[in-house]
């Protein structure tokens, strides 16, 4: 019944007005971003780069670039995005097969971490980026080096892949498990390669969040979560980083080593020292240098160390009222492709946010994952933009 519904009123549907709020909490997240990746990084950058703005320029650099993408997607009508996810797909899945292959042949032995391989180096252990200009590439000017993690690009080109498959087979009356389940498996399982597992659980989620949308069967969803769930134990149990993680998150690793839990530890620090009310802006002592990823992974420790819980619950409630604005975007949707894109990259940005936050209180193991709009870094600045212009596409052509 509730398809026919989306059919019904699909012819109708036309251009809303653009959604200021929607548009003004975007920048506000961006420009508040830029001022604590500045305040984090200003004595890291000035005495590795010799300059304290660095870091901030070059995140002004990804904020337009993925301003760009933002437009492009915002302006683009959703119920057209078919012809770009079939190619966006494509182009996601042979870097990310290329980085597997690599990170298979490096895990058997065949290869180490230390060979060189010109487009994609193996940083901290795993092969994870792709360089478009490695050298004797000439660089981009004031960018140098580009750089991207294809796990991003994944993210997004998956939510476009997935939303139109899924919509074309409950418009066919096809069984959607299937899609849901080869497309999230082969995209998780070739970013758990690299190796990559955090990325590779929420790729999985996200996609999991617009299946159960799409009003599919759940019996056979529930029926694998068993199977999945032991693959990942396997996975984490039979590798001595993630063993050590997990096992520092449970305190099994206390007084053995000090190297272990290092930086968990700083993070404690860093939260704890911040009280209510924060030390102060620009107070942070964590950021001299004690707290690895300061302008990443981190930066909501230092944000509850200089602004303190206030602070940090400022940024939780801004991030709950973004994913209210963004099912809400998914529930006035006028038909099934629309609100399986708006659920799929509300939960994107949503489920990141919430990792990083649960990983910083150590609820879970420490990952990977940034906080979006608000942490350093060009790949996942860039395709979160992105996605968050499909998302105010679907807003635009949504009913009132």
């Amino acid at each position: 019944m509730r398809q026919k519904r989306f059919h019904k009123h699909s012819v109708r549907i036309a251009s809303a007005p653009h959604d200021r709020i929607f548009l003004a909490l975007i920048a506000f997240m961006l420009l508040f971003g830029v001022v604590m990746i500045h305040n984090a990084t200003v004595i890291y950058a000035q005495g590795l780069f010799g300059g304290a703005y660095r870091f901030v320029f070059l995140q002004i650099a990804w904020i337009l670039l993925g301003s760009v993408g933002f437009y492009f997607f915002y302006k683009l009508d959703y119920r057209k995005i078919s012809k770009v996810a079939y190619p966006l797909i494509g182009m996601t899945l042979i870097p990310l097969g290329l980085l597997a292959f690599l990170g298979f042949l490096d895990k058997i032995g065949l290869v180490k971490c230390t060979d060189g391989f010109i487009f994609a180096p193996c940083l901290n252990g795993a092969y994870r980026w792709f360089y478009v200009n490695p050298p004797p590439f000439p660089g981009i000017p004031i960018l140098g080096v580009m750089g991207f993690q294809p796990s991003e690009l994944a993210k997004f080109s998956m939510i476009l892949y997935i939303a139109v498959q899924l919509d074309k087979h409950v418009k066919d009356g096809k069984t959607s498990f299937w899609v849901y389940l080869v497309s999230a498996g082969l995209v998780s399982f070739l970013i758990l390669m690299q190796p990559n597992m955090s990325t590779a659980v929420l790729v999985f989620f996200i996609a999991s969040i617009m299946y159960f949308s799409s009003n599919g069967p759940i019996i056979p969803m529930l029926l694998t979560l068993p199977v999945l769930a032991s693959a990942g134990i396997v996975f984490i149990l039979t590798s001595s980083y993630r063993r050590e993680r997990l096992l520092t998150l449970l305190g099994s690793n206390e007084g053995k080593d000090l190297s272990l839990g290092y930086h968990i530890k700083q993070i404690l620090i860093a939260l704890g020292s911040g009280g209510l009310f924060g030390v102060g802006f620009g107070q942070s002592r964590q950021k001299f240098q004690y707290l690895p990823e300061v302008s990443s992974d981190s930066i909501f420790a230092i944000i509850g160390e200089e602004l303190g819980f206030f602070g940090t619950s400022f940024v939780v409630l801004l991030f709950a009222f973004f994913i209210y604005k963004g099912l809400t975007i998914a529930r006035n949707s006028p038909d099934m492709l629309g609100r399986l894109l708006a659920v799929g990259i509300t939960g994107w940005i949503g489920l990141q946010f919430f990792i990083n936050v649960a990983a910083m209180t150590k609820i879970i193991p420490l990952t990977g994952v940034p906080i979006p709009l608000i942490s350093y870094g060009g790949s996942s600045m860039i395709f979160s933009m992105m996605g968050l212009g499909v998302l105010g596409s679907v807003g635009r052509h949504s009913q009132a």
